[in-house]
């Protein structure tokens, strides 16, 4: 009864959230189901401090925003399933936006305790961040190193996968590294950025190459008070001669990568070839025309059938077919091909939600760098498709918000 009365949640909620999201953050890029079941524990505790303490979680609407808009996202995807899932050939789909959804959810209300924290989480941010860091990347080295693995897998079926969780564990790492009371933080981050760079080219990812050094770069410059200006300088113009340093001792996997690119391209006339370009181009193509044959939203099925149908009678799109039963490799466009435009607005939505937040009302460097990748990976994939992927991409968001200095201004 004592806690139905206070007007501040018991601070032992907060610890055991957190706990549960640190052990998750770590052990998830391993694949770990205990990681991602203890993510759900943590959103269950949340849940009951929100519901015990209403008002005080309700006080500042601006805290509500993103939470809100994580809810409606995950929501919209249980309810589309629950309207349109049926048994069949596509119930993978179904099943990975079940799984993305519950996740979504479970984010909200993390997310609106990490929002409303009083308790300064820095330290502890600190630890676990260089831990989960540490850990992913050397296992990344040691297998792309040691074991000789052309694409650094993890413990996935894919690189590309791989590299988007390794992406954003190292922002996060990259940013607590900034936060260490040290005067040698500076060259720690230099050494720090070659290393998690190296780990990127080693999943021969080409988007990751391109997406985690503007990241960092944005994250740098959005960073208030942690360095100087000189310092800033000096970190943005190390970037390339970073990029330069990786690129000649990883000079033949990212030769091997540029080929590829430069091979599909040559075929991009030939669309009976195997070809990423042309897939992407004509799975983004399908996606635009099934949205907009079902605006409200339509079930897998009837759109795998739209697409059939449609390349049957342009057979330059048959790229699009190996992939009918997964996704469309656009986030915004694979959800509007499924949930239709209310699907596509909320996720747009949430999109715009986090870019604002990073900037207002106080500047979030490591969010800002964390929606900058989550946003530009979307263009070329789908990161709410992965479970691993969702998780990890929450869980930094979550993260982000716990990185920033408490202010009084929190709970105004």
């Amino acid at each position: 009864m004592q806690l139905l009365k206070e007007t501040t949640p018991h601070p032992v909620f907060s610890y055991l959230i957190y706990l549960g999201c640190a052990i998750a953050f770590c052990t998830i890029p391993f694949a770990s189901d205990t990681g991602r079941n203890l993510f759900y524990v943590a959103s269950y505790i949340s849940f009951i401090a929100v519901c015990l303490n209403l008002k005080y979680y309700f006080k500042n609407k601006r805290n509500l925003i993103v939470p809100v808009l994580f809810f409606c996202v995950g929501m919209g995807s249980i309810f589309w399933l629950q309207h349109f899932k049926q048994p069949g050939e596509y119930i993978n789909i179904y099943r990975s936006y079940m799984s993305t959804g519950k996740l979504q959810i479970a984010t909200a209300f993390i997310l609106l305790i990490a929002l409303n924290e009083r308790l300064c989480m820095q330290r502890a941010f600190i630890v676990i961040a260089l831990m989960a860091g540490i850990a992913v990347n050397g296992y990344s080295l040691y297998q792309g190193l040691w074991l000789n693995i052309g694409r650094v897998e993890i413990n996935f079926d894919r690189a590309t996968v791989a590299a988007y969780l390794i992406t954003a564990i190292n922002l996060v790492m990259l940013q607590a590294i900034l936060m260490l009371r040290t005067k040698y933080r500076i060259p720690l981050y230099i050494i720090g950025f070659l290393v998690t760079f190296s780990t990127l080219v080693l999943t021969g990812t080409r988007a990751a190459m391109l997406v985690y050094p503007v990241a960092v770069g944005l994250s740098i410059l959005a960073t208030k008070n942690l360095i100087s200006h000189k310092h800033k300088i000096l970190l943005i113009t190390s970037v390339p001669l970073l990029l330069l340093a990786s690129g000649l001792v990883f000079k033949s996997q990212i030769e091997q990568r540029i080929t590829a690119f430069q091979t599909d391209l040559r075929l991009i006339d030939q669309p009976q070839t195997e070809n990423s370009i042309i897939s992407r181009i004509s799975m983004q193509i399908a996606a635009i025309h099934t949205g907009s044959e079902a605006p409200l939203g339509q079930s897998a099925e009837q759109r795998g059938e739209e697409i059939r149908a449609m390349v049957l009678h342009e057979p330059h799109l048959a790229g699009v077919m190996p992939y009918i039963n997964v996704h469309m490799h656009n986030e915004l466009l694979e959800t509007y091909s499924l949930k239709g435009v209310w699907g596509a607005l909320f996720l747009l939505a949430l999109y715009i939600g986090l870019f604002v937040s990073s900037l207002k009302p106080h500047r979030n460097a490591l969010l800002l760098g964390v929606t900058f990748s989550l946003f530009v990976y979307g263009l070329s994939d789908v990161i709410f498709f992965s479970t691993e992927g969702t998780a990890i991409f929450c869980l930094a968001i979550i993260a982000s918000v716990l990185s920033v200095k408490k202010t009084s201004v929190a709970q105004d």
